[in-house]
This record gives C-alpha cells, sequence and structure tokens, in this order.
C-alpha cells in the first residue's frame, strides 16, 4: 500500500514538475540548461505557431548542446530566412554565427570558410560583437584546414578585453600559433589558458606537451602529457582524450619507443571506436527527433488541410451569397423598373382619362338643343322684325362659340375670361326667355381674377341646370346668384338660385343628361386636384333644408396662381 502511494505521489510530482517547465519560457529553461526541455517545448509550439526569431535562437542552440548539430543548422538556416525576411539585421548575424557554430561542429569545413567569407560583409560596424564571436569559429576553420596564417590574422580581428581573456580564445589563439611554428609564443598562451580554465585544463596541458614536442623537448614533453592524463574528468571529450594519447604515440614514435608508442596507439584505436559509437549514438538520437519532428510536421499538415477545407467551405458560402446577392439585386431592379413602369402607366392612363373626359366635356358644353334654341331665337327676332336685338343676340351667341373654342384648347383659363364667357352665356339665355331672370355676380376684394387660372367651363354646367331645370318659362322672379371667394388657400364658387330645387327636378325627363354633365364636372374637379395638387370638391343641395326654395351649388374649384410680370 505504502509502495502505491509512493508511485503515485512520484507520478504527480512527475507531471507537476513538467507543467511548470513547460511554462517556462525558452530563454529560462536555456539558462538553466535545460535543453532538451527546450527543444521539446519550442518543437510543440512550432506544431501550431511559427516561432519568433528568439525561439529559433534558443532552440538551436539547444540542438548545438546536445550535439544534434544537424538539427541546429536547419534551424539556424530557419533563423537566418526570417531575419532576412524581416529585414532584422541584428538577429540575421545572431543567425549567421549559429550556422557557422554548426558547420565546425558537424567539422563541415571547407564548406563553413566559404559561408564566413560569404557574410562576413555583411556585419556592420554595430555589429562588432556578433563579428568577433563568428571570428571564433571562422578562425578555426581556418585551422582545421590548415591554413594558419589565416586563422592567425582572423583571431587578430578579436580584440574585446573580455573575449581575449577567455580560455577559449588563448586556447585557439595558441594553435594558430603553433600552426606558424611559433611554439614559444604559442606555450605562454596555452600557460594563460590553463590558469583561467577549470575543465579544459588536460587539452592545454596536452597542447603545450605538443608544442614541446614539435621542438624535441621530450622530457618536458612527457611532463605535460602526463599532467593531461591526470586531469581527464568526464568532461574531457574523446576527441581531446585522443589528441592526448596521440601526442604520446608520436612522442615515443619519435623516440623509437616502439613497445610504448602500441600501447598508446591500442588506446587510440580504442577511443575511435567510442568516438564511432558515439557518432552513431548522436546520429540515432537526432534520428529521433527528426522523427519527432516529421510528426508533428505530419500532424501540422493535417491540421493546415483542415484549415483549408474551412476556408474552402467560406469560400463556397461566400460564392453562394455573392450569386444570391446578385439575384437579389436584379429582382430589385426588376421591381423597381415595374413600379416605374406601372407608375408611368397610370400616368398615362390619367392623362387618356383626362382626354377622354375633356372630349366628353366638349361634347357636352354646346349642346344641340342649346345651338338649335340660340338659332330658332334668333330666327324668331328676325321674322318680328327685332333686327337690333338679332344683330346684339347673335353678335354674343359668335362671342360665346368663339370664347368656348379657345378655351377648349387651353387646360387652365384666367378666372377673368372665364367669368366673361359665363356673362355671354347668362345674356343669351336671358335674352330667349319670355320671362328674364335676375343675375348677380359678387368677387371678394381680394381676388385677382386676371393672375388666377381654372379649368374652362366648370361652372357653366351648373348654372345651366339652374335655369333649364330650376326655372320653366312661366317662372317669375326668378334669380341666380354666383359668389366667388378665396380663403383659406380655397378658391371657392357659390351657385344659388331659387327655382323648383335639385330634389323636385330630379325626375325630370332630362336627368340623364344633368347627370352627365355633374359626372364629368366631378371628375374634372378629381383630375385637376390631382395635378395641380389643390383641394377641390362639389357639393348640390335643396334649400327646402334651410325652408327656402332652390337649390345651392358648392364648387370647391382648382386653380393656379399666375406671377406677375414684374
Amino acid at each position: 500500500m505504502n509502495k502505491l502511494k509512493f508511485i503515485i505521489t512520484f507520478l504527480l510530482c512527475s507531471l507537476i514538475y513538467t507543467g511548470l517547465k513547460a511554462q517556462q519560457s525558452p530563454k529560462k529553461l536555456f539558462e538553466a540548461r535545460e535543453f532538451e526541455a527546450v527543444i521539446d517545448t519550442l518543437t510543440k509550439k512550432s506544431e501550431f505557431k511559427e516561432l519568433n526569431l528568439d525561439e529559433l535562437f534558443y532552440i538551436t542552440k539547444s540542438y548545438g548542446r546536445t550535439r544534434q548539430y544537424s538539427n541546429g543548422l536547419v534551424f539556424s538556416n530557419k533563423m537566418t530566412e526570417k531575419a532576412m525576411k524581416l529585414k532584422d539585421t541584428t538577429n540575421l548575424v545572431r543567425a549567421f554565427n549559429l550556422m557557422a557554430e554548426n558547420l565546425i561542429d558537424l567539422n563541415d569545413i571547407t564548406k563553413g570558410i566559404e559561408y564566413c567569407e560569404k557574410v562576413a560583409p555583411v556585419f556592420r560596424e554595430k555589429d562588432s560583437i556578433e563579428f568577433q564571436k563568428l571570428c571564433f569559429k571562422w578562425g578555426m576553420m581556418y585551422y582545421h584546414n590548415n591554413q594558419y596564417k589565416k586563422a592567425h590574422d582572423i583571431y587578430n580581428n578579436i580584440t574585446l578585453p573580455k573575449y581575449r581573456k577567455l580560455s577559449l580564445f588563448t586556447n585557439n589563439y595558441a594553435l594558430t600559433l603553433m600552426g606558424l611554428e611559433k611554439w614559444d609564443e604559442a606555450i605562454v598562451y596555452l600557460k594563460k589558458s590553463i590558469k583561467k580554465s577549470k575543465n579544459n585544463r588536460s587539452v592545454h596541458y596536452s597542447n603545450i606537451g605538443f608544442a614541446y614536442l614539435k621542438q624535441e623537448k621530450y622530457k618536458e614533453a612527457e611532463v605535460y602529457l602526463d599532467s593531461a592524463v591526470t586531469s581527464i574528468s568526464d568532461n574531457t571529450s574523446l576527441y581531446n582524450q585522443k589528441s592526448i594519447y596521440s601526442h604520446y604515440f608520436l612522442m615515443y614514435k619519435n623516440q623509437n619507443n616502439v613497445e610504448k608508442a602500441v600501447t598508446y596507439l591500442a588506446r587510440i584505436e580504442s577511443l575511435n571506436e567510442a568516438i564511432f559509437k558515439q557518432k552513431i549514438s548522436e546520429k540515432i538520437k537526432a534520428l529521433e527527433t527528426s522523427s519527432k519532428q516529421l510528426e508533428f510536421a505530419n500532424t501540422r499538415e493535417t491540421t493546415l488541410k483542415k484549415q483549408v477545407k474551412i476556408i474552402d467551405n467560406r469560400l463556397a458560402l461566400a460564392e453562394k451569397q455573392k450569386i444570391w446577392g446578385a439575384f437579389i439585386l436584379v429582382i430589385l431592379v426588376v421591381v423597381l423598373f415595374a413600379v416605374l413602369f406601372i407608375f408611368k402607366y397610370r400616368n398615362i392612363i390619367n392623362a387618356h382619362v383626362q382626354i377622354q373626359t375633356e372630349q366628353r366635356l366638349l361634347r357636352s358644353q354646346m349642346t344641340p338643343h342649346f345651338i338649335f334654341n340660340s338659332l330658332s331665337v334668333i330666327q324668331g327676332m328676325i321674322l318680328n322684325k327685332e333686327d337690333k336685338k338679332a344683330i346684339i343676340y347673335l353678335s354674343k351667341f359668335s362671342k360665346l362659340l368663339r370664347i368656348i373654342l379657345e378655351n377648349s384648347r387651353e387646360k387652365l383659363v384666367s378666372l377673368k375670361e372665364e367669368l366673361q364667357a359665363l356673362q355671354n352665356y347668362i345674356d343669351l339665355q336671358n335674352m330667349s326667355r319670355e320671362n328674364s331672370f335676375k343675375y348677380t355676380l359678387k368677387i371678394d376684394e381680394n381676388i385677382d381674377t386676371s393672375i388666377i387660372s381654372i379649368p374652362p367651363m366648370l361652372m357653366q354646367p351648373f348654372v345651366e341646370n339652374a335655369i333649364e331645370h330650376g326655372f320653366n318659362n312661366n317662372f317669375e322672379n326668378a334669380e341666380i346668384s354666383i359668389f366667388i371667394h378665396f380663403k383659406d388657400s380655397k378658391l371657392s364658387c357659390i351657385i344659388i338660385d331659387n327655382g323648383l330645387g335639385i330634389n323636385k327636378t330630379s325626375t325630370n325627363k332630362r336627368k340623364s343628361k344633368k347627370s352627365v354633365s355633374t359626372q364629368i364636372s366631378a371628375e374634372r374637379l378629381k383630375i385637376m386636384s390631382k395635378e395641380l395638387r389643390v383641394e377641390t370638391g362639389l357639393t348640390i343641395e335643396d334649400r327646402s333644408q334651410f325652408n327656402e326654395q332652390g337649390t345651392i351649388v358648392t364648387l370647391t374649384l382648382p386653380y393656379k396662381i399666375e406671377k406677375e410680370d414684374a
């Protein structure tokens, strides 16, 4: 039971520890030398999001620290591309250093030298620190390529005091001096390295031993090589151990000490085998990491395919919406044109109705009966030798005919002209009757009949009805009063007679004719009301309801006020 609790607690602690590590920033993990954690964290992140320049820097450095130089080379290349894309020169030179670092670690010396020579001109004066960092790798590449003079010159570019104090600088600088066979000067720098170095003293001892060996100072060489062997620790790389034993082998070979030389040759072979195994192990580890990255890449590809499918669906939906939008727009345009067509069609119909009404009006304005009666009256006057009266009657009749014909061609005539025509008509009617009737016309003082225009022959039919149907020949004291007034933007005409009244005349045998003229007048009022945008109306009342005799016709006339000439 206790064992089970321990396992559960251990697992929980492991999960919490892993979670805390995942939450740490790559920079903090790298500074804590948690290189594997940096690689895992940023590899998972790259599955869903593109890494930024800092993250590319730390994952590249972490691959280098775990000896996965091929992967480091891939990410340093990505960092270079991204920095160039963003035109970030500061990070670009950092990426150059990482690329050179991985090339030298991969022992790809020729390519590394070409690369450094290519990128070196890119470094600006303010990038001098990054350039001096590049010189550490660039100089060593020349050294490993046996170009010692160039290596020495490149290292002389490293002028920053804190860099020149590093054991890495003093050791590498000593190597360039050894390449130039400046043994004593090299030994001086190597001894400085020993003082500053805590972990790699075996390397420096070995190099000093080699310098003495090249000067055939075998006793001094053996002392330093022995010190190198005793300084070997777990941190001493196999390559450095091999170098120490190679110096031993060379020393004993030069001294013709075959037995010891063979002994160290066996150790060298053993180290070669160990180095080979280490390389295989590193390759396998790199492949495992690459496999994980491939798996992540496949997952990301699947995710991207899903995203592409979603985008395709959205595009298809947008295309459908676009088609529907166009269809609706066409429908709206068709409806708009239909509305315009209907509106125009109605206007045409209204105009047609108006023309028909006007034609019907013309036909009703001068009825054959009136003309026949007028001609009969003239004939009677001539036969009765009432020449003067006949001439006056004929003059008024011809004048009335002319006015009616002229006005029939106009949509609007002045109120003054219309009242003159009405006056002529009433005069003719009075002259033709045995019992004349009294006629009065009153116009409000505020009305200027010359500037107000109205449709012609609107009042005449109702005056005619009053005369023809309200008064018979025996009717005495007949009287017609017409009032014109203008109030509240309404032009009214009130026709009052003291005849039989509309109720009694409703049974008259010419009822149909009267109804037609009233209907036409009502239609004209309705049409002109729309056209002139004024209120119109027609009411016909029998005066018996006011205990009087006769009929009252109230016309609210359409009108237009003409502008007076300035």
